[in-house]
């Protein structure tokens, strides 16, 4: 049975001390809508905008679920306190709102910058269970400033089973189906352990299948081969000229920007730049509003809006209640959110002048679908046409798996059998640089399957494929001495795995693959995971954690 509100919000009250000039602004049950879970409540200081309290209580057994504190820090004490002190603290913090305190018995504890993470877990055989018992932060002065209960486990916990397969088994296992392939990355000095300070474009050797969880009864890996691995892509073949202006939706010809400057471009350039894309992309003037254009040297964004939808409705808006999550977001994000319902949102490339992104809101109306994929692929490649002539050079189409055996579809853009009707189609496209894939660079185009207009395009830098050109990667060793060297650095570690089945969890033993380093240097220590291998030097490229 569900608690009673009112006594909900003493109990908030209740859990911290909450400034008298402090005021409620948000008391409503989140998520919203959905499977609510809790009743959340939300302080904020008047005279300190970033001065707020958060507490959500479950709707079912009222216990403490969420608690985030933000506020100006108190001056920190001369003395740092030790980290016992700071887990101290935390337990008398569980033990009074966890009902599973008595079992969550491992503690990981962690400094990070001007707080102390105290992890508090149930656990069975020595190891931690992910997604039990709770998070915990405190700052320097031992104040509770964050806390996430995770789920609430009662009774059932798992069961260590009888006989498990050794750690050298596992580790053969994974090592069985793990290879190697070659793909050019961006290496930043803030993510990994490298020299310089510069960003560097690299060709890499990237391990494959490396990660695979090991069932540690049966020693079989617990996913198929193609979980976690991209889906395969075939090059473009490009249309004929002809093909594409068979039912006349457009010119077909390239789209050529005005050149543009990047340092020193004027309000004017911007202007002309905003007219030419205007006219180039269709939008009514008269039927579409732009709100004032943002970006900065590099960017130029541009946001449009239905005329019919500037006013907003006064009545509606005063009937909603003040303290509901919709009237809190409102206020607190509400040039965010408007501008998420933007009828067109086109990003422009001010160095080169060429559209980066394009997004156009889909009117909500339930028409049947008209076009099929195939279809749908003729307008996307008539999009690339117009946009990015060089599209076939550069990217390759992603395509289903055929079966277990890694296959393709035979066409690129086939149709999808007997699936229920969607309102769009999707195409996804990778880039490659000579035969080499580009690490998280692709493009996406989304297509209405009852307009047959383009509603979504995310482009790629032809800045950045310029640079990636210019770099003429070559491979200096071979992939089979890298995939030496990435299993000689690999390892494995034995732990839970949760999943969800009818909305219950279930624990499973398994063997996870572990290719980290551990650093330390004056009493602080930093752990590194590698990531890949340089396929020039073949030296080891490790991310920070």
């Amino acid at each position: 049975m569900p608690m009673d509100i009112t006594a909900l919000q003493a109990a908030a009250r209740a859990i911290i001390f909450i400034p008298e000039r402090y005021e409620l602004v948000m008391e409503d049950n989140t998520p919203k809508g959905y499977d609510e879970k809790a009743r959340t409540f939300i302080w904020e200081d008047p005279e300190h905008e970033d001065n707020r309290i958060e507490v959500s209580l479950s709707l079912g057994s009222g216990q403490l679920m969420r608690l985030q504190i933000e506020r100006e820090r108190d001056h920190v004490l001369e003395e740092i306190y030790p980290i016992e002190q700071a887990i101290e603290a935390a337990k008398r913090f569980m033990i009074q709102h966890h009902p599973d305190n008595e079992v969550l018995t491992y503690i990981h504890s962690k400094t990070k910058r001007n707080d102390y993470d105290i992890e508090f877990r149930a656990e069975v055989g020595g190891l931690p269970l992910p997604n039990s018992g709770c998070d915990i932060r405190l700052d320097l002065n031992l104040n509770i400033v964050h806390y996430k209960a995770e789920l609430f486990l009662g009774e059932e916990l798992p069961v260590w089973p009888a006989k498990i397969i050794s750690a050298e088994a596992a580790k053969q296992r994974i090592v069985q189906d793990l290879h190697i392939q070659p793909i050019i990355t961006t290496l930043y000095p803030s993510v990994y352990d490298m020299e310089g300070d510069e960003d560097q474009h690299c060709l890499v050797y990237e391990p494959i299948q490396g990660r695979r969880k090991i069932d540690a009864i049966t020693g079989e890996p617990l996913h198929s081969l193609q979980h976690d691995l991209l889906p395969p892509s075939v090059p473009i073949i490009q249309a004929e000229h002809g093909e594409l202006n068979r039912e006349n939706l457009h010119a077909i010809n390239p789209i050529l920007p005005p050149s543009h400057g990047l340092a020193d471009a004027s309000s004017d350039e911007d202007s002309s730049l905003i007219q030419f894309w205007e006219a180039q992309l269709g939008i009514d003037t008269e039927r579409y509003v732009l709100d004032k254009p943002r970006g900065d040297d590099q960017n130029l964004i541009l946001l449009y809006f239905a005329t019919s939808d500037i006013n907003e409705d006064e009545e509606d808006r005063s009937a909603t209640d003040p303290l509901s999550v919709d009237v809190y977001f409102e206020r607190r994000w509400g040039t965010a959110l408007r501008n998420l319902q933007a009828a067109f949102m086109i990003h422009i490339d001010k160095s080169t002048g060429s559209l980066e992104a394009y997004h156009q809101k889909q009117d909500s109306r339930n028409e049947e679908v008209r076009f099929t994929r195939e279809q749908c692929w003729e307008r996307a490649e008539l999009f690339l046409r117009r946009f990015f002539p060089s599209y076939a050079k550069y990217l390759q189409l992603e395509v289903k798996w055929d079966g277990e055996d890694g296959g393709t579809d035979s066409e690129q853009g086939g149709d999808e059998g007997e699936a229920e009707p969607h309102d769009r189609e999707f195409f996804h496209m990778p880039l490659y640089i000579d035969q080499y894939r580009v690490r998280l660079e692709r493009v996406n185009i989304s297509v209405s399957t009852i307009t047959g207009e383009v509603l979504l395009y995310r482009g790629v830098s032809m800045k950045k494929i310029r640079e990636l050109e210019a770099c003429k990667f070559e491979a200096g060793v071979s992939p089979e001495s890298a995939l030496a060297r990435y299993v000689a650095q690999l390892d494995v570690s034995l732990n839970w795995f949760d999943y969800y089945d009818d909305n219950t969890v279930h624990y499973q033993l398994i063997y996870d693959p572990v290719c980290k380093r551990r650093v330390e240097a004056e009493g602080n220590h930093t752990e590194y995971v590698l990531e890949f291998i340089d396929a020039m030097s073949g030296e080891l490229i490790w991310s920070k954690t």
